[in-house]
């Protein structure tokens, strides 16, 4: 593979030949026309990158100026590609050191960018394969990248031929991770990007839905359409996704609640309303954690919107389960019925399930 021909083309050098190297690869930069900058950097800047595994600062600082040089050159001509493949090989070999991973990552992220359409859709799943075994901040690069083809591809339909590549991670960690990201990017909401936290998500949470780059209106509810298409067509059980579909219908956007409605009655109605793991989840996202001591402040989730609550609301007081998790049961109840910003409706249904919980709870003695 180009990207594992490149980084064992460098073990057997020294440092002093790595240096001159690059100072070649320096001069063709500059001496290359753009008609051909891309043959040359299909060869070039994984190379350059291996380089990067050498603790010699002089090395190094070539290599930044290669990517410097790199940079200037490429990003104003989205139409000059770059070697995904041989990145990607070069990213996930075993020896790979961590400065080699980190520039790869960027430069994977700027490939994906260029790639046609057809081609983005082909390859998106793929980055999803193992990516349990990512560094976080990389896996946030990689979901947003996955994310970002799904709503320019997806929001419509989607392909047998992508579903059967998404299916291929049922069952996995890589799932859970991605499942988990679906539902954070169904709970945020563009007009909280001016400050504050969107409901249900902390913001560590929602910052690896955005990113650096801020979401229009439109880009959110287009990627929300396209993952409610995705996770539907993978086939998921009915207790994995119900949360999902759960905060669509709650959405602010009509599309997107519209859809959500609809796939909660079509495959929500299946869940176990009982699952120790869902009514958790819901918990979690109706009471929050910005009360809990001992999270940082980045990582406290605050408590979802009086819409989304009320649907809780009408699962807890169906659910044994929900009777029975305290303290969270309790923290429910209180909120509904005494909580900052609470409705008459909440009030309502706060008292429905404290009734339900005296006539659920288990002996407790």
């Amino acid at each position: 593979m180009a990207g594992s021909s490149a980084s064992s083309s460098i073990v057997s050098k020294s440092d002093e030949e790595r240096e001159d190297m690059l100072d070649r690869m320096l001069t063709s930069l500059a001496l290359c026309d753009d008609s051909k900058l891309e043959n040359l950097l299909s060869k070039l800047l994984p190379l350059a990158i291996s380089c990067l595994s050498t603790s010699s600062t002089a090395v190094r600082n070539k290599v930044l100026e290669i990517l410097s040089h790199v940079n200037k050159r490429v990003k104003h001509e989205p139409g000059i590609g770059l070697p995904l493949s041989a990145l990607w090989d070069l990213y996930t070999e075993a020896t790979a050191s961590t400065m080699v991973q980190n520039f790869c990552i960027i430069y994977i992220e700027m490939a994906f960018e260029r790639l046609q359409i057809e081609d983005k859709k082909n390859r998106a799943p793929n980055l999803l394969v193992n990516i349990s075994k990512l560094p976080p901040r990389h896996q946030e690069i990689v979901l947003r990248i996955a994310a970002r083809v799904i709503g320019e591809s997806h929001p419509q339909k989607i392909d047998d031929n992508i579903v059967e590549k998404y299916r291929l991670m049922r069952g996995t960690e890589d799932c859970e991770i991605f499942v988990d990201f679906c539902l954070h990017t169904l709970l945020y909401q563009p007009s909280s990007q001016s400050g504050g936290c969107p409901p249900g998500l902390s913001m560590s949470q929602a910052h690896r839905v955005t990113g650096k780059q801020p979401l229009t209106n439109e880009i959110i509810v287009n990627r929300k359409l396209g993952i409610l298409n995705v996770i539907d067509s993978m086939d998921l059980p009915a207790e994995v996704v119900y949360s999902i579909y759960l905060a669509a219908s709650a959405d602010s956007q009509e599309p997107v609640a519209k859809r959500g409605e609809d796939l909660l009655k079509r495959k929500g109605s299946a869940a176990d309303l009982d699952d120790p793991t869902l009514i958790k989840k819901l918990f979690l996202l109706f009471n929050g954690t910005a009360t809990t001591e001992n999270i940082a402040p980045e990582h406290k989730v605050v408590p979802a919107n009086p819409s989304l609550k009320a649907r809780m609301m009408s699962v807890f007081c169906r659910s044994i389960t929900a009777a029975n998790s305290f303290p969270s049961t309790l923290q429910c109840i209180f909120g509904c019925i005494y909580g900052s910003g609470t409705t008459s409706r909440l009030k309502r249904f706060g008292m429905e399930f404290a009734f339900w919980v005296l006539k659920h709870v288990r002996d407790m003695s």
